[in-house]
């Protein structure tokens, strides 16, 4: 099955701090990003669309994060 992909894959995993102890999550996904866009742009808007999607993760601490060029 092929679907249309982004021109780069990324993945990002955070930890946060609840009740219930330590939690971890894991991200991936693919996007488009706009000429001239960098890393940092990229990080910033993953970071923040995961935030709007998954409001508990307000506090979570960013452990790591990798964007590549998805075409092998």
């Amino acid at each position: 099955m092929s679907r249309k992909q982004g021109t780069h894959f990324w993945f990002m995993s955070l930890a946060l701090i609840t009740r219930a102890g330590l939690c971890f999550y894991r991200r991936t996904g693919h996007l488009d990003l706009n000429a001239g866009a960098t890393r940092f742009d990229a990080f910033e808007e993953i970071l923040a669309a995961m935030k709007e999607q998954t409001p508990e993760l307000h506090d979570a601490v960013v452990l790591s994060f990798d964007i590549q060029p998805n075409a092998l």
